[in-house]
């Protein structure tokens, strides 16, 4: 059976590295994992316990807390899909600019050591100076000006038609 053509787009941009697509298709194409990972990034602050438990006077078993580290868990595997998804779009942005399509890796995972930077560093126990959290945000925020350069105005090899 054929696949409809908006399924074998969809199968193109966001789960095969192989390709080339433009500047503005590459644009447009990383609206729908960025909006996401945004739209459940703000949600998952909002919901994030702000602080420990105190067990002595509240439930052991709460729905509430379930709820919410059950949105915590799909939320992370959610980011992981969406990071995924970025990565093909950027790989194949990067293999028309002729360079290596493993470099769309580079901005995802930034954010993601940043992210964890940000995760970890209060439970560090001081082990981890504060200003070294700056550091990866800066590096991530740096890391992801290049790549929106670089893919969103940088010329590609095709002739853009």
């Amino acid at each position: 059976m054929a696949q409809s053509p908006r399924a074998a787009r969809f199968r193109f941009l966001y789960r095969e590295s192989e390709g080339f697509v433009g500047p503005r298709e590459w644009a447009r194409a990383s609206v729908a994992p960025v909006g996401i990972a945004l739209v459940l990034t703000i949600v998952a602050f909002a919901v994030a316990p702000n602080a420990p438990r105190d067990l002595a006077r509240e439930a052991f078993i709460d729905p509430l807390v379930v709820a919410r580290h059950a949105y915590l868990i799909v939320y992370s595997f959610a980011l992981i899909l969406c990071a995924v998804a970025e990565y093909f779009v950027s790989a194949k942005r990067f293999a028309d600019r002729s360079k290596p399509p493993a470099l769309a890796g580079l901005a995802p995972f930034s954010l993601l050591i940043a992210g964890a930077a940000y995760w970890y560093q209060p439970r560090s126990e001081g082990t981890m100076p504060e200003g070294l959290v700056y550091g990866f945000a800066g590096l991530a925020v740096a890391v992801l000006a290049w790549n929106v350069i670089e893919l969103g105005f940088g010329a590609g090899r095709r002739r853009q038609t």
